[in-house]
């Protein structure tokens, strides 16, 4: 199965649209953009960091966000022992428009926002209209109705967005989601992953660097 979701494809069927015309662009110009500030879990002195590359139309990312990251969280983020830097990988028109709606909210609520998305991932994606539910997500999540919709059509995150996923691809070799680079330079976990193999991974990590 392909690791890119199910989801994706039925999202490209349900929504109709294309990727804004800045796409290309972007992926040309992205010197001149401005970059999106990391969203993290953890300290920084954590001695492991895993940045996770997802977009919010794929059902296996959906998985990991839903549960597998809950556990990775109390075992080893709240310890102290993982940082875990999440970075968007979009796929589509509507991660563009999902993602740059979590981008305007505050810090603190990126993450309960995100996580919201990711365990309705069905109810939304199969609605009429996806970007008005997630408008909707985000307004009563506290962020302002004209906000929500102004930062849905931001063109500016939505470049940022195109730079993130482009440097992905060309410096990391990033084709797929999920995918999780680890700080020993060494390991890299693509697809869907038990718990039992993250922890595993994030034992051996650890490992070398003690």
């Amino acid at each position: 199965m392909n690791i890119v979701s199910r989801a994706l494809v039925g999202a490209t069927l349900f929504i109709g649209m294309t990727l804004p015309s800045a796409w290309a662009a972007a992926a040309a110009t992205q010197t001149q953009t401005q970059a999106l500030p990391d969203r993290v879990l953890g300290r920084a002195d954590a001695p492991l960091t895993i940045t996770g590359y997802s977009s919010i139309t794929c059902s296996h990312c959906a998985d990991f966000i839903n549960t597998i990251l809950p556990e990775i969280e109390k075992r080893y983020i709240d310890t102290g022992k993982v940082r875990f830097i999440y970075r968007d990988f979009a796929m589509n028109g509507i991660d563009l428009k999902g993602v740059a709606l979590a981008h305007c909210m505050p810090e603190g609520q990126f993450f309960p926002f995100l996580k919201i998305v990711y365990k309705n991932q069905v109810t939304w994606i199969h609605s009429d209209k996806p970007d008005a539910t997630l408008i909707q997500y985000a307004e009563m999540a506290g962020l302002a109705s004209d906000k929500a919709k102004s930062c849905a059509e931001d063109t500016k995150i939505m470049d940022a967005l195109v730079a993130v996923r482009t440097e992905a691809m060309e410096k990391l070799d990033i084709k797929a989601t999920p995918t999780f680079v680890f700080s020993d330079n060494k390991t890299k976990l693509v697809g869907t992953r038990s718990l039992d193999e993250f922890m595993a991974a994030i034992e051996k990590a650890l490992t070398k660097k003690k």
